[in-house]
């Protein structure tokens, strides 16, 4: 345990300043990001069939249900999955116990993340190769590869139908997969290398992530040409809409899951001197027409565009209010109903992804470039403090994954040092009540080192996904 003493900040005095030392404190793990509105269900994962364009392996096992193979006659009940850029490994930790459970090998070049897709399966995102490659979620074992026309982005599933979408990393296509057989039944768009040369801020990648609308349609964000596209599965193309910038993704509100009303992520562009921003849509008519904008330069002294750029965005619990990050170091919280940014809030460089714990009323934010996550007050909105989690990473690398979660009791935030190599645990109550802070983490370079023999081997891990208590969520 790592007791440290609070140094208040602001008007909260509970928030304590933390550095993570470079000796493993207590092991630990994690990952998640914020909730999909279309197909986080669970579904049957039937055989592998011989026409799927699966390369062939072991046949999936039964479901969740895990056994710690470190440790014979543990149950892991909550896991989460990472995948090494820089190896052909997904690593998978028991998150209760931090301990590395498996080590998933041979899955392609470039494993950015590892989506949940139904209860049996996950799907390795090895963005290096026109694949993806399938993990057996009962028998940790890679079971074998799903041939691709394009190299993969990431993944939404629809549980209602089973199938899900695989958008593209090189190519404006999204691939149908029915995950029951791993079979890639159709594919859309074009099969055409378009790597984006507008430099719009988020980097070279075709698409955004995918989302499913409802069982029948979704939408394609074309990043190369700055639009959103609304397809459908059975008869293609349906509409397009025109943005300013490269669209990240697309997200509801809580309070407007069953209502065609949309928020897009729009990039801004540094160059252009095009901000970053919220796009408020809607659906009608099976057209989609823009209701409203949340320009975030426009706030009364947030910075030039030029410095500024965004990738990710949150909807605070109340349903009301947006939090996105920009890459200049703050968060600004957008008014779905008024499209206004109310408040601009100090955090740290390449500010991304915000977490919130409800049952606290507390955030927590990714700052990908900086050492520290910032700790915000979610009644108030109001930055608390930062806590050190990660060295300064190379040039080109991210200190800070892109995802983390919170445990289903709400008592444990967790994320990754990502070039660091280290999972780690704070535990929340103790941060808001107790006023000392218990951090936890696991060294996942000094496990490959004990566990394979693996020395000086550098671990990068970015991006995964989380089975709580044998459910998947497609992250």
């Amino acid at each position: 345990m790592l007791n440290i003493n609070v140094t208040p900040i602001d008007r909260v005095p509970l928030l304590p300043c933390l550095k993570l030392v470079g000796c493993a404190v207590l092991f630990s793990l994690f990952f998640s990001a914020s909730p999909l509105y279309a197909g986080n269900g669970m579904g049957a994962h039937g055989p592998v069939s011989q026409d799927s364009g699966m390369e062939p392996g072991p046949q999936p096992g039964p479901g969740p249900g895990h056994m710690n193979r470190f440790g014979p006659g543990h149950d892991a009940k909550n896991l989460a999955y990472y995948g090494d850029w820089d190896s052909n490994r997904v690593f998978i930790i028991d998150v209760d116990n931090m301990a590395l459970l498996e080590i998933v090998e041979d899955t392609g070049d470039g494993p950015y993340g590892c989506d949940q897709q139904d209860a049996s399966t996950a799907y390795a995102l090895t963005r290096k190769t026109e694949s993806l490659t399938v993990i057996d979620n009962h028998f940790f074992e890679n079971i074998g590869k799903i041939l691709l026309d394009h190299k993969p982005r990431s993944t939404h599933h629809n549980s209602d139908t089973g199938f899900s979408l695989v958008s593209g990393a090189d190519k404006v296509m999204t691939s149908l997969i029915w995950v029951n057989n791993n079979k890639v039944t159709k594919v859309f768009g074009v099969d055409k290398e378009a790597i984006p040369g507008n430099s719009d801020f988020g980097g070279s990648l075709t698409t955004g992530h995918p989302l499913w609308i409802d069982d029948e349609n979704f939408f394609m964000l074309d990043r190369a040409h700055r639009e959103i596209q609304l397809w459908s599965r059975h008869g293609g193309r349906v509409s397009t809409l025109n943005t300013p910038t490269s669209v990240h993704h697309i997200f509801q509100s809580p309070l407007e899951r069953f209502d065609e009303i949309y928020y897009a992520v729009v990039e801004g562009n540094q160059g252009e001197n095009r901000s970053p921003s919220i796009l408020r849509f809607r659906i009608q008519n099976r057209k989609m027409v823009v209701t409203g904008e949340a320009i975030l330069s426009n706030y009364d002294g947030a910075p030039d565009p030029d410095v500024m750029g965004s990738h990710h965005a949150d909807f605070h619990p109340d349903g009301v209010h947006i939090y996105i990050g920009s890459a200049e170091g703050h968060v600004f919280v957008v008014n779905k109903n008024t499209m206004d940014v109310e408040t601009m809030i100090n955090t740290g460089k390449g500010s991304g992804h915000t977490t919130f714990v409800p049952m606290h009323n507390v955030a927590f934010v990714t700052n990908h470039n900086d050492t520290y996550m910032t700790v915000i007050d979610t009644i108030d909105h109001i930055r608390l403090g930062d806590i050190e989690v990660a060295s300064t990473p190379p040039t080109g690398y991210k200190s800070q994954s892109h995802t983390s979660g919170v445990s289903t009791d709400q008592r444990y935030f967790y994320s990754a040092a990502s070039y660091d190599g280290v999972f780690f645990r704070i535990d929340v109550e103790k941060l808001v009540d107790d006023e000392v802070l218990e951090i936890s983490e696991l060294d996942i370079e000094d496990e490959l080192e004990h566990v394979l023999g693996l020395d000086n081997y550098d671990v990068n891990i970015l991006m995964g996904s989380f089975i709580w208590d044998g459910e998947g969520d497609n992250m």
